[in-house]
């Protein structure tokens, strides 16, 4: 698997790598999002990290393995509901 990020959303929104493989491994909520004008099935994950900030983190799934974080940043109202609701 490959992995690549965003890095001019996550200096944007003041994220750091470390924190979205803290969500990524602190069993968040997740949902799909629309495909990409590529058709590539991308993902929202809505999660804590070990120092309990609550993130949004959107990744788009590339053939042959790769992956892309293209969006992370504080969950907004909409997916901190969705966390609560699946969380209960």
């Amino acid at each position: 698997m490959f992995l690549s990020y965003d890095y001019a959303n996550l200096k944007k929104h003041d994220v750091t790598v470390r924190e979205i493989d803290e969500v990524k491994a602190n069993n968040p909520v997740d949902f799909d999002l629309k495909p990409s004008h590529d058709g590539n099935d991308r993902v929202m994950f809505v999660g804590f990290t070990f120092g309990g900030r609550l993130l949004e983190v959107a990744i788009e799934y590339f053939p042959h393995g790769h992956e892309h974080v293209f969006h992370a940043m504080d969950a907004t109202k909409y997916c901190q509901k969705v966390f609560e609701k699946r969380t209960k």
